[in-house]
């Protein structure tokens, strides 16, 4: 068939920047495949300012709420009978809710989406939620899982066929993340040496199933007992902050920080005596890219293990596995980590950490894309 039969169309939603998302569009175009981008609710995002200023074709549709959703379902109808496209490819729950079904009715031949979420509809009753998961993973031909656990939740909580999964794990631009000679941290315009205080940093949204309550427990404990002890936290306010903020408003607001991004976040890492990462159970976190990030950069970690975490044996040669929902378990962590009993930890795996590349994801996604054209 000749390549210029191939054409795809590619609908994203519920995202602001994604390295990942860039890198496997990246490479379909590199193919010279035909490929179409509907964006939706996502005008303003860092995502769409990559894609405008690759000179990408797409178009841009306003998210609506789930009964004007309509309208943007009769725009992909259109898009899809103007185009015909072989391959409906979807990424974000607005974009698998309307693509997935449109794309059934009008018999586009494969019907594609990525599974960024595990449990997080089944674990909060999300009604809605999980009547949509359901009616995509019926209608589409191809589901993408993140990780091992996703797929495991597909497989196990949703009957979804083993044959309708495809495993390809995110991507990271792991050259990005090795340490460097003089790791700073960036904490509000202010350049801190490592020297200078012992850095305790998280990145995640402030969202209950993060456990980031637990963590911010644990350093109001640490800081009483190490007075050089510094947290930063950078990530979206949800609906965990409030609560984050209460239980750190009782030590000096000189020792922590909250900030909604950060702008480089591999200096970041770098920059931390010890990165802590904590969801509060084993299939609340569908992948975590930051652990890789971490895992990369070479600093002392504690983690829970969900998500990815799952993939890797013996987690505990190489990083320190707290307890989910505990406090106190961070808190020995910490101690352990300012005791110098990190020491006994051995490296990860490089070859475990090269299957995370960019490069290899990206080509993953563009393989499976083709194979049913």
């Amino acid at each position: 068939m000749a390549r210029n039969r191939h054409k795809i169309l590619v609908i994203l939603s519920d995202v602001d920047s994604s390295p990942q998302l860039l890198a496997a569009l990246e490479e379909l175009f590199f193919q010279e495949l035909k490929v179409r981008i509907i964006l939706i609710g996502l005008r303003d995002s860092q995502i769409a300012k990559e894609i405008r200023l690759r000179r990408w074709h797409s178009r841009e549709l306003s998210k609506r709420n789930k009964v004007a959703s309509i309208i943007n379902l009769f725009w992909v109808i259109f898009e899809l009978i103007l185009k015909r496209p072989r391959t409906l490819f979807a990424s974000g729950q607005f974009a698998t809710g309307i693509g997935i079904p449109a794309s059934s009715l009008l018999n586009i031949k494969n019907r594609v989406f990525i599974r960024h979420h595990s449990n997080f509809h089944h674990k909060y009753d999300m009604k809605f939620g999980i009547v949509t998961d359901k009616i995509a993973n019926k209608l589409s031909t191809k589901i993408i899982a993140v990780s091992e656990i996703v797929k495991e939740v597909l497989v196990e909580f949703e009957n979804v066929p083993q044959k309708k999964i495809v495993l390809i794990h995110n991507g990271v631009e792991l050259k990005n993340f090795k340490p460097k000679d003089e790791p700073l941290i960036s904490d509000n315009s202010k350049t801190l040496k490592k020297s200078d205080t012992f850095n305790i940093g998280v990145i995640s949204r402030l969202t209950e199933w993060k456990g980031v309550d637990y963590t911010a427990q644990a350093f109001v404990r640490f800081v009483e007992k190490y007075p050089k002890a510094r947290l930063h936290i950078v990530g979206a306010f949800s609906d965990a902050y409030e609560n984050v903020s209460k239980i750190l408003e009782i030590v000096d607001p000189g020792t922590y920080s909250l900030q909604p991004k950060a702008d480089n976040i591999p200096k970041f890492i770098q920059g931390l005596d010890v990165f802590v990462h904590v969801p509060i159970g084993k299939h609340d976190e569908a992948f975590g890219i930051v652990y890789i990030e971490a895992l990369a950069s070479e600093v002392d970690c504690i983690f829970t293990r969900s998500g990815i975490m799952n993939e890797l044996d013996e987690p505990s040669k190489y990083v320190h596995i707290a307890d989910f929902k505990s406090a106190n378990s961070i808190f020995n962590h910490l101690e352990e980590i300012i005791g110098g009993k990190n020491e006994y930890k051995m490296p990860i795996i490089e070859s475990w950490l090269n299957q995370f590349s960019m490069e290899i994801m990206a080509k993953k996604y563009c393989q499976e894309l083709l194979a049913g054209q």
